[in-house]
């Protein structure tokens, strides 16, 4: 997930407990209505210190595809509480998805570049995209391993040398 401000480095995920709610929200208020038994929605989100972003995502089974509405607005650390904010925005997040489910998922006017919109008096900031947040965790744990054994697992020099001769051996056999 990127940040829409280019001064937004360090950040904190949102808490599993808010992510956990959120997710409980929006079954609640799409997966029986919308036929949506099949899918799974995913909350996930950061806090920096000038913005929050939070990405609300549905994904089906067997799909790499996952529909995700990114949202994210100015945040100042000693005048708000992140907590209060991302709860309000979630009257933006029902909405997007109520349009978007109304639309039978149809995501094809939808822009993956951030987008103003005054809700309830707060400027928020929208963009929707199909990154799989679950392929990049696991993606990231599969790097993180290979990265270890390139770093760490030095092959030993004995089985090098024997790699070696096997290829050369195979070289004379050919000829």
């Amino acid at each position: 997930m990127e940040a829409r401000l280019k001064t937004s480095v360090q950040w904190t995920p949102f808490p599993s407990e808010l992510c956990e709610n959120a997710v409980l929200v929006l079954n609640e208020r799409f997966k029986q209505e919308y036929d949506l038994e099949k899918g799974e929605f995913t909350v996930e989100g950061r806090i920096y210190n000038q913005e929050i972003v939070g990405r609300f995502g549905l994904r089906f089974n067997n799909q790499l595809k996952q529909h995700n509405f990114e949202i994210s607005f100015d945040f100042d650390p000693e005048k708000d509480k992140a907590l209060e904010l991302i709860q309000d925005s979630m009257d933006l997040v029902e909405h997007l998805w109520t349009e978007f489910l109304e639309e039978d998922r149809d995501d094809s006017e939808l822009s993956p570049l951030w987008q103003s919109l005054l809700y309830k008096k707060t400027n928020y900031y929208f963009r929707y995209t199909t990154v799989n947040s679950q392929l990049e965790l696991e993606a990231d744990k599969l790097l993180s391993q290979f990265e270890k054994k390139l770093v760490y697992d030095t092959p030993d020099e004995q089985e090098l040398e024997l790699t070696t001769s096997e290829v050369i051996l195979d070289d004379k056999t050919i000829h």
